[in-house]
């Protein structure tokens, strides 16, 4: 449970995420916490559709070929090294500025993320598991040249690693989770069993995105300096569920 708390995004074009303010000293809009949490969760819902949509057909039977969705799995297993990769950048830079509860998690998270990978990997054939292994080699260079995670980075680098937690953790986690739940009915046991456990530690990295926006917005209440700043990006989660999104594993 959250407790409702009163923030003020304002909008910042050098950062691209919103300062927090004392509501009593400006004139801005207020969004309140839970209100952006429930619609971020009602968004949840676009996500599962997509993915009904897309594997299952209208009697529950599988749309798509075994080896159609095992090739989807291979690419699934590259977006699981690509948040280590994140996750990694974030802490490099920026372990010292995360308090100390959320530290541990994210670092617990690194180490699902990276077991998650291999999970996947191991689900696809070993001609489908190549096409992981150039993928994967790609990843740096293919980082450096997303606009979006960029900005986040730039962020990190001027001393604000939230921007990107709570990008990773609110939105990617959070949808991830959503998305998984649709896959029970998937007919192969090894999948759905990988899946079962990658789900459950999802809903545990979005628990620690929610945990690090109530803690930026007590810490906001409180002037304290490590809440100067967070990311805009988490008023506006729940527009982030766009078609194609579910299926491709990104929400821009």
């Amino acid at each position: 449970m959250f407790v409702p708390v009163r923030l003020i995004a304002v909008p910042d074009q050098q950062y691209g995420f919103g300062a927090l303010h004392d509501p009593f000293d400006s004139e801005v809009g207020m969004t309140t916490l839970d209100g952006v949490l429930e619609r971020f969760d009602a968004s949840k819902e676009k996500v599962r559709r997509e993915i009904r949509e897309g594997f299952f057909n209208p009697d529950g039977t599988l749309a798509v070929t075994e080896t159609e969705l095992r090739t989807w799995i291979g690419d699934r297993a590259v977006d699981e090294l690509r948040v280590v990769f994140e996750l990694s950048a974030v802490l490099a830079r920026s372990a010292h500025l995360i308090p100390p509860h959320i530290l541990t998690q994210v670092t617990e998270q690194a180490s699902d993320e990276a077991r998650h990978y291999q999970i996947l990997r191991d689900l696809v054939p070993d001609e489908l598991q190549r096409e992981i292994d150039a993928k994967v080699a790609r990843l740096p260079e293919d980082l450096a040249a997303d606009e979006h995670w960029s900005s986040l980075m730039t962020a990190v680098r001027q001393g604000n690693p939230f921007a990107a937690l709570l990008d990773i953790n609110i939105v990617h986690e959070g949808y991830s989770a959503a998305a998984i739940e649709e896959l029970n009915g998937i007919p192969f046991a090894d999948i759905r069993e990988a899946y079962a456990g990658i789900g459950a530690d999802e809903e545990k990295h979005h628990e620690s995105g929610r945990e690090l926006l109530e803690w930026l917005a007590r810490a906001a209440e409180d002037h304290g300096p490590a809440a100067e700043m967070t990311s805009s990006v988490v008023e506006n989660a729940h527009e982030r569920a766009v078609p194609g999104g579910a299926m491709s594993w990104s929400w821009p």
